[in-house]
């Protein structure tokens, strides 16, 4: 268990030492939120959108973040404990990690047919945008 924390808190470090060096490089115009689980915004950027994916459930929906030119975004879920990130796919195509919701782990020792799909769990996140291009630029220029 210790070991896990302490991974927990590295990887914590390690994620907003990178995201500090992001912010760091000329033109990454960073921009950043707090969203609920439903997607609804807290705080943060008015640039940044999140699009709710609803299906035949009220319990199962995914969310998105609307696309802003030349950004990319990563999402960090505040509270995922006893729960995993699950992306979404578009009938007929690939999974795309660009739609994602957060759903309880399984229970051990409980089968369920290939079509059981849980509810999402409540977990709410912060989503990052920045702008990739500035980071290449800085190492084209070195």
């Amino acid at each position: 268990m210790l070991s896990e924390i302490q991974g927990g808190v590295g990887l914590t470090k390690d994620l907003f030492g990178f995201l500090s060096w992001i912010k760091s490089i000329a033109g990454s115009d960073v921009i950043s939120a707090y969203c609920r689980y439903d997607g609804t915004k807290v705080s943060g950027s008015e640039l940044i959108e999140i699009e709710m994916h609803a299906t035949d459930s009220k319990d199962l929906f995914f969310l998105s973040v609307k696309e802003i030119k030349d950004y990319v975004f990563v999402r960090f879920p505040i509270n995922d404990a006893g729960c995993y990130e699950q992306i979404g796919q578009h009938k007929d195509e690939y999974p795309d990690p660009k739609y994602w919701r957060w759903v309880p782990s399984p229970r051990k020792g409980i089968v369920v047919d290939g079509d059981f799909m849980p509810r999402n769990a409540k977990v709410d996140f912060i989503v990052i945008g920045y702008r990739p291009n500035a980071i290449i630029q800085q190492y084209q220029s070195s």
